[in-house]
């Protein structure tokens, strides 16, 4: 992957939320927000990524190498508890296996490019864009968790060049 504003959020990712990067809580007016950064001196890049969310929840990554900026926005979530009683799993299995998922897909996912689903034994990792929009230009993806054929996660991303 070339060395863009896209692989910065790559890049990030991986540094952070998925990699053992430190997560810091941040106040955004009245509200707490969990957050992790990267920051990369010799590449001129930086990255940032603050989201809010118990089961279900959002929030925004920013990456930019020298002048070019990007962000990432998404929400989504972990289905009802509920469900997951009744297919025997927890939310802690799901995020470990989305993180597994993430640190070998990062280059691919999350961004303008299909990840066709491949079974897991039980688990299976979806992302599908679903809209592109050449004019802003705005990419919309869906990523998907299922779990013994039950849709289990599910987050809606938005990915656009700031300009």
């Amino acid at each position: 992957m070339k060395q863009n504003a896209e692989a910065i959020l790559v890049k990030g990712l991986k540094a952070g939320y998925v990699g053992r990067g430190k997560q810091d809580r941040v106040q955004r007016g009245p509200f707490t927000l969990k957050s992790t950064e990267h920051i990369s001196p010799e590449d001129n890049a930086s990255y940032i990524d603050q989201w809010i969310a118990k089961r279900i929840g959002g929030g925004q990554e920013i990456a930019q190498i020298g002048d070019e900026m990007v962000t990432r926005v998404f929400a989504g979530g972990i289905v009802n508890p509920d469900t997951l009683g009744t297919l025997g799993i927890d939310e802690k299995q799901i995020l470990t296996y989305l993180k597994s998922k993430l640190s070998e897909l990062a280059e691919s996912t999350r961004l303008h490019e299909n990840v066709e689903p491949k079974a897991d034994g039980d688990w299976q990792y979806k992302y599908e864009v679903v809209g592109e929009y050449a004019e802003l230009p705005l990419t919309v993806g869906i990523e998907t968790i299922r779990y013994k054929g039950n849709e289990v996660f599910v987050h809606v991303f938005l990915n656009t060049p700031i300009q």
